[in-house]
């Protein structure tokens, strides 16, 4: 058995490719839009991909609460396990639907995208639970290295999905992606294992067993953390959805290809990619306050609506929509080429929304220790994973419609929200972030609080040095009256 650091290590090895996994396979129908709708056996109508999207995280408006409560009752890590057990089931059906034909086709894909789905959200935040105790001091740092592996997985989906489709057609594009989402189940089953053997040399079991009620607990959640969850929400559903419609919505108005579409669609995922693991350095090394990381949450999803309008109403160099053309309906010899498609406007718009987003939604994961009390953890994670997924869920079903460009208008306004709701907690922040005494401020220099205090610790610990000062001035205060 490896050591204890050694088994650390393996337990981020084994979270990380389920990430990977995850969201490689929770992308794969976003880089296939187009043929899913005009390719036998799927032919699905518009409508029916948006039953797809909204199917796959309507689930998780709920299921990540649940997930939080039996991570709070038998474990993060064996809770983890049972949901990747559900997402490998999803992803088997998902494969085999490519050899059904007729209607049964499209019923294999509709519940295999369910159980993924019911599984996503849990799958991603249950971690959270039983990494972050075993990593406090460089918690944040591994945020941004786990954001930045878990977005490889979707950007490997828009790299490669158009090259498998092109090489075997659509049974090879989602047999691939549902082969390597069933395969973490593995991982996952061996990080419960090795969580099992570091829980009996730490207090982990201990920790949990002291835990108190949730009702209870759950009354002392500030306003802060709900406005956290509002602009945690509102990052999601102004930017997810735009995965699954980007590139048609690209193709359509801009003139480009497929490949292309799906190629620019990498630019949000790898902004992530690059963005995460140094900018969580950043925030470890200089020790980012919670109401510092609520600002640039704020500054970060600013952005995104701005690049959501761009995309949404800047046409082509002629100013009109261009659609792609059908190089079939060309009479011989008498049409002229195809102009090329105008790939600069569209291209800094996608960047700019997909570097807003790095930085946003790893302020997510890397504020939620903070903002959460930590015998709650498990249950905020639950919490923070379906607030994410309102949004994802609802929008492609109650407000989209045929017209792409209005789609993206509505998800501009969902990021105009988020900014709100942000600056809204940094303010709630800044109000909770008292002044110390002079008396508080001396004890507060000879306290050993340099060593990388954690969030709400470090809270409670200046909360009782102020306490204590203020106990210790009041005798003075009546003598010199």
């Amino acid at each position: 058995m490896p050591s204890p650091c050694g088994r650390r290590c393996l337990l981020v090895a084994c979270v990380a490719y389920g990430l990977f996994a995850n969201h490689w396979a929770r992308d794969s129908l976003g880089a296939l839009e187009v043929p899913l709708e005009s390719d036998a056996p799927y032919s699905l109508s518009a409508r029916r991909y948006n039953a797809l999207t909204s199917l796959y995280f309507l689930p998780n408006i709920g299921v990540p609460i649940l997930a939080g409560v039996l991570a709070h009752r038998f474990g993060a890590a064996a809770t983890y396990a049972a949901f990747f057990a559900i997402a490998a089931a999803g992803n088997g059906l998902v494969g085999a639907s490519v050899a059904a034909g007729g209607g049964g086709a499209f019923g294999l894909l509709l519940v295999g995208r369910a159980l993924m789905g019911i599984a996503y959200e849990a799958v991603d935040v249950l971690p959270i639970g039983f990494v972050s105790p075993r990593f406090r001091d460089t918690w944040t740092a591994l945020v941004g290295l786990l954001n930045g592996v878990n977005r490889l997985g979707s950007v490997t989906n828009f790299l490669l999905e158009p090259l498998l489709y092109r090489a075997g057609g659509l049974p090879l594009a989602l047999s691939v992606p549902s082969a390597v989402g069933a395969s973490g189940l593995l991982t996952a089953l061996l990080a419960w294992r090795v969580d099992a053997s570091l829980s009996r040399a730490d207090e982990a079991a201990a920790q949990r067993a002291e835990e108190e009620p949730l009702r209870t607990s759950l009354r002392s959640l500030p306003r802060v953390f709900f406005l956290f969850l509002l602009g945690g929400a509102c990052v999601y559903g102004a930017v997810v959805p735009f995965w699954f419609i980007g590139a048609k919505h690209l193709q359509s108005r801009f003139g480009m290809p497929l490949a292309t579409a799906d190629a620019l669609l990498l630019l949000p995922e790898g902004m992530i990619a690059l963005v995460a693991p140094p900018f969580g350095l950043l925030m470890d090394r200089r020790r980012w306050s919670l109401t510092k990381r609520l600002y640039w949450s704020a500054a970060s999803l600013a952005p995104i609506p701005v690049a959501l309008l761009l995309l949404a109403w800047l046409g082509p160099a002629g100013g009109a929509p261009a659609l792609a053309p059908n190089v079939t309906t060309l009479a011989a010899g008498n049409s002229p080429p195809p102009a090329a498609p105008n790939l600069l406007a569209p291209a800094l718009a996608t960047l700019v929304l997909g570097t807003g987003y790095a930085f946003a939604q790893n302020l997510i994961w890397a504020s939620l220790t903070l903002v959460a009390p930590p015998k709650l953890l498990n249950l905020c994670s639950g919490l923070t994973g379906s607030s994410l997924n309102l949004l994802p869920s609802a929008l492609p079903l109650l407000f989209f419609g045929a017209n792409s460009s209005t789609n993206l208008t509505t998800l501009a306004a969902v990021g105009a929200v988020g900014v709100a709701a942000y600056s809204w907690a940094a303010v709630e922040s800044t109000a909770r972030d008292r002044p110390l005494l002079p008396a508080a401020a001396t004890v507060a220099a000879a306290a050993p609080l340099t060593a990388a205090p954690d969030g709400d610790d470090f809270e409670e610990r200046l909360d009782a040095l102020v306490e204590e000062a203020v106990q210790g001035e009041r005798p003075r205060r009546t003598a010199g009256g």
